[in-house]
C-alpha cells in the first residue's frame, strides 16, 4: 500500500459515513411527518331551511327535520332582515297567460345564502297539484319547495342554504302534479338574476 491510499481511505470512509447519516436524518424526517399528518376532516354537509307548503324542514345531508313555529318565526325574520338590507331582486315574466305576477330576492351573507318568492294573483292549485319554486342555471334546476297559496292567491317562500348558490341565477315558479317527478314542469312565472 502506498501512502497515497492509506490517507484517501479515512476520507473516504469518512464521507460515506457522513452520507449515511444524512440518509437517515432525511429518512427519519419523512417518517416523522408520515406518522404528524393530520387526516383532512370531511367538509360538512350543507344545511338548507325550507319554509314551504306542507310545513318548515331543515336538511342536514339526508337528515330531514322539521322545524317548530317558533323556529320557523325566527328564520323568516332573519331572512327577510337581510333582503331587505342586502341582495338582489327580480320581478317575475308571467309566462303562463295568468294573472299571477310577484318578485324573488336573494343575498349572500355571512356564509348564508337567503332566498324569498314572493307572488300574488295565482288561482288556488286543482286537487293533486302544486307550486314549486325553483333556482337554477340553462336547464339544471334545484327545488326551493312548495308555495303555499291562501285564498287570495297570494304565497311566499321561504329558502336558505349554508352554500352559496349566487350563480343560479334563473328562478321559476311551475305548478306540479302529484306524479313524484323532480324536474320542473308547468312553468308559471319566470325570472333571472
Amino acid at each position: 500500500m502506498t501512502k497515497k491510499q492509506t490517507v484517501m481511505e479515512p476520507k473516504m470512509q469518512n464521507l460515506l459515513i457522513g452520507l449515511g447519516v444524512i440518509l437517515i436524518v432525511i429518512a427519519g424526517i419523512f417518517y416523522f411527518k408520515s406518522k404528524n399528518t393530520v387526516e383532512p376532516t370531511p367538509s360538512p354537509l350543507a344545511e338548507e331551511v325550507l319554509v314551504q307548503e306542507e310545513g318548515a324542514v331543515k336538511k342536514t345531508g339526508e337528515v330531514v327535520q322539521p322545524l317548530s313555529d317558533e323556529e320557523i318565526v325566527k328564520m323568516r325574520e332573519e331572512v327577510d332582515s337581510v333582503l331587505s338590507s342586502a341582495g338582489e331582486a327580480v320581478s317575475f315574466k308571467n309566462v303562463a297567460g295568468t294573472a299571477a305576477w310577484g318578485e324573488a330576492k336573494r343575498a349572500f351573507s355571512d356564509g348564508k345564502f337567503y332566498h324569498r318568492l314572493t307572488v300574488t294573483g295565482l288561482t288556488l292549485p286543482g286537487k293533486g297539484y302544486y307550486y314549486e319554486g325553483w333556482l337554477g342555471k340553462e336547464d339544471s334546476y334545484f327545488s326551493t319547495g312548495r308555495l303555499e297559496v291562501n285564498v287570495n292567491g297570494q304565497g311566499v317562500l321561504y329558502y336558505t342554504t349554508s352554500v352559496d348558490k349566487s350563480s343560479d341565477n334563473q328562478v321559476l315558479l311551475t305548478l306540479e302534479p302529484e306524479d313524484g317527478n323532480p324536474l320542473p314542469a308547468t312553468h308559471v312565472l319566470e325570472g333571472q338574476f
